[in-house]
């Protein structure tokens, strides 16, 4: 298991890296203004495991916490909300993403999704009794933010909403303007988040201008959900100087070479089964991106992603 870290990375902001089943790891932000807010709440029990012991450090209770503000609906970032609100917290989440704080069948049905692309439902069973040990029961949401809407914590610092779709319809970042911080969640994935696996993305044809938009902020630092990986390792959790052009520009060129990989395959194998193309995918880009090999022959998180590719390629 991954050593838990819980560090100030800011005067006003704290990175608690929790582990989750399956080797994961998401990093959650405590951001302290005249209010106290929550970046994502990790997984079921996370809260009270981890973020509790973590805030007794610096003189806080999960009750005095005001807001979570999720980044994105994913069971790894909102699955400890149902702790958070009996605490008191409010909770927000995009517009996009709100229906998945109120119903959990439909992380299910979107895994199910992506398997049954591939020929590989017999797999569903098993994925569907993780997602729901790790997302806890519904409690939906207070608030439903959109673009540009600001989230005022008191003592000058504010965030505002940035939607950067692509890993779900309603990922967002949260930019404090005036620290230059870009809090991202999993809206840049770089070579996504484990070694030599790829992306999460749910719709790749939209992920390019949410880079930009994103990039487009100007940020001089980022926290992000994970230590999302380059070709040379780490480009994370946090990322400063230099290293944030490396993140947008090695998330771009991954993009791209997904892209024209899928394209390929469907070009290669017009009659070809959605596994068979997938296969000849990873395939080609197997050897230049390390890939490795460990559900049902894909890539960490190719079951979600390479079936939204064959999507947009087919279009």
């Amino acid at each position: 298991m991954p050593p838990i870290s819980f560090e100030r990375v800011h005067d006003r902001v704290y990175r608690l890296g929790v582990p989750f089943e399956g080797g994961g790891l998401t990093n959650m932000y405590l951001v302290r203004g005249a209010k106290t807010a929550v970046i994502d709440t990790a997984v079921l029990g996370a809260p009270t495991e981890y973020l509790a012991p973590a805030l007794e450090e610096i003189g806080l209770g999960l009750g005095q916490v005001d807001y979570v503000l999720n980044t994105h609906g994913h069971m790894d970032h909102l699955g400890g909300n149902s702790e958070m609100k009996d605490a008191g917290a409010e909770i927000a989440i995009h517009s996009a993403d709100a229906e998945r704080t109120r119903n959990n069948r439909g992380h299910v049905d979107r895994s199910a999704d992506g398997l049954a692309v591939l020929g590989l439902m017999d797999r569903l069973p098993a994925r569907e009794a993780m997602l729901l040990r790790l997302l806890g029961r519904e409690v939906g949401c207070d608030r439903e933010l959109e673009d540009g809407d600001v989230v005022d914590l008191g003592n000058d610092l504010k965030l505002t909403v940035v939607h950067t779709p692509g890993h779900t319809p309603g990922a967002v970042c949260y930019y404090w303007e005036a620290a230059g911080i870009l809090i991202t969640g999993d809206s840049i994935q770089a070579r996504g988040s484990r070694v030599g696996g790829m992306p999460v993305l749910e719709d790749p044809s939209v992920y390019p201008s949410s880079l930009k938009k994103a990039e487009g902020v100007g940020a001089t630092t980022l926290f992000m959900g994970h230590a999302f990986k380059g070709r040379d390792g780490d480009l994370g959790p946090v990322a400063t100087g230099g290293t944030v052009a490396d993140v947008f520009r090695e998330s771009h060129l991954t993009h791209e070479a997904w892209m024209k990989a899928v394209s390929q395959a469907l070009s290669e194998l017009p009659n070809g089964s959605g596994g068979e193309r997938a296969m000849r995918a990873v395939g080609l880009l197997r050897e230049s991106f390390a890939l490795n090999d460990v559900d049902g022959g894909y890539p960490s998180s190719g079951t979600t992603t390479i079936p939204a590719y064959l999507r947009t390629a087919a279009r």
